[in-house]
């Protein structure tokens, strides 16, 4: 029962993140692509401002390895980006919205990690 909860936690959480993830870096490339015309030349141009989803998906990746640890991570990444975009006031309902999202995969993340070892003592 733990086990099985622990792993609802950790699918809802990685294919959560993976989609919100691939999502926002296309958005953050295209969308700018688009004022100029889409070429790679205008592709490239806005890569440096997919650079904040690409290390979502970066902490993604490490916390399909390492639950606990990735978790911390993403949960700092999405507490953070709570913080700066309420201290520069340039949030918008849906951007803080996409931050909450993370911040709650995250914390599924380590509730996932700490269900597993409740399973590993009981079993023990």
């Amino acid at each position: 029962m733990i086990l099985s909860l622990a792993n609802f936690f950790q699918h809802i959480a990685r294919y959560g993140i993976l989609i919100i993830g691939f999502s926002m870096v296309s958005i953050a490339i295209f969308t700018g692509a688009i004022n100029y015309g889409i070429t790679i030349d205008n592709i490239l141009r806005n890569l440096p401002d997919a650079i904040p989803w690409f290390l979502i998906l970066v902490t993604l990746y490490l916390a399909w390895e390492f639950e606990l640890i990735g978790g911390l991570i993403m949960l700092g990444l999405g507490l953070g980006g709570i913080f700066y975009m309420q201290a520069s006031n340039d949030a918008t309902i849906p951007q803080l919205t996409i931050m909450i999202a993370i911040t709650i995969f995250a914390v599924s993340f380590i509730v996932s990690w700490s269900l597993r070892q409740i399973g590993e003592l009981r079993f023990i």
